[in-house]
């Protein structure tokens, strides 16, 4: 059984986050495609970050060996995401999750070798480098890259370090009404609850719950060959928190992982 650490937490008034600890470091994809795979995951998931594929594709290429099967069947499946990037669209692109496994199923079989190549060693972007200057940071405060990310500490995702990163998706998990009649009666009762601590009507809940429920997921390279997988959505007021939790922990269940769950 694959073993992961998660935890679900909420940052402040907009943004919830969550985090898993992967400890069969081998075999990375196994463990997000089980949990992309399952029914509270809709099954439509998108690129954020495109760098990180265009680097692992040179890393590839510049080792000559694509004879075997895994490192040719990820560098097919990097050349067929590659071509659809397109410099001149915002809109994020597709990418399905056989893809997902095979490319991080490489990565981490070879994790050493790209941490030696710095082959997801990023910068921050200059857009990070002005909020830290805002923010008054000292420089003994600023991010190193090649050092772990602890994504706690960032008040918004926006301000997390791209530092590590192998995936970035954009994800969501399904309305209520995908839910079987169990679960989604568990889920109504959860968040009415939380909605009642703020004065708001049930039938706000129900609302909310009648959407899709956008969130991240990024896998990172840690620098001691280790990985991570963390996310965060947003949620004014924390109001829907009970639907995230559940659902991820239903999700994490189904896929065989193993969880330690706490709040901060």
């Amino acid at each position: 059984m694959l073993k992961a650490h998660w935890h679900g937490y909420e940052i402040d008034s907009s943004e919830a986050a969550y985090e898993a600890y992967v400890s069969q470091t081998e075999k990375p994809g196994a463990l997000v495609r089980g949990l992309l795979s399952t029914d509270y995951f809709v099954h439509s998931y998108y690129l954020v970050f495109e760098e990180p594929l265009t680097r692992l594709r040179d890393f590839i290429a510049e080792q000559g060996e694509t004879e075997d099967e895994l490192t040719a069947k990820t560098m097919e499946y990097l050349e067929k995401q590659i071509a659809k990037f397109d410099p001149s669209s915002h809109k994020a692109i597709r990418i399905g999750v056989r893809a997902i496994e095979t490319i991080l199923d490489y990565v981490g079989a070879h994790r050493q070798e790209l941490l030696e190549a710095e082959t997801f060693r990023f910068e921050l972007t200059e857009w990070q480098k002005e909020m830290w200057e805002d923010y008054g940071y000292d420089e003994d405060e600023e991010f190193v890259p090649g050092s772990l990310v602890d994504e706690e500490i960032y008040y918004s995702e926006e301000e997390i370090p791209f530092d590590g990163v192998v995936l970035y998706l954009s994800c969501s998990l399904v309305a209520a009404d995908k839910l079987t009649a169990s679960e989604r009666n568990k889920a109504y009762k959860l968040v009415r609850q939380n909605y009642e601590r703020f004065d708001l009507p049930a039938d706000y809940a129900e609302n909310d719950m009648s959407r899709r429920q956008n969130l991240s997921l990024r896998v990172r390279l840690n620098p001691d060959a280790t990985f991570t997988i963390t996310g965060r959505w947003m949620d004014d007021g924390q109001f829907i928190l009970p639907y995230y939790d559940y659902l991820l922990g239903l999700a994490a269940e189904k896929a065989g992982v193993e969880l330690g769950i706490y709040s901060l």
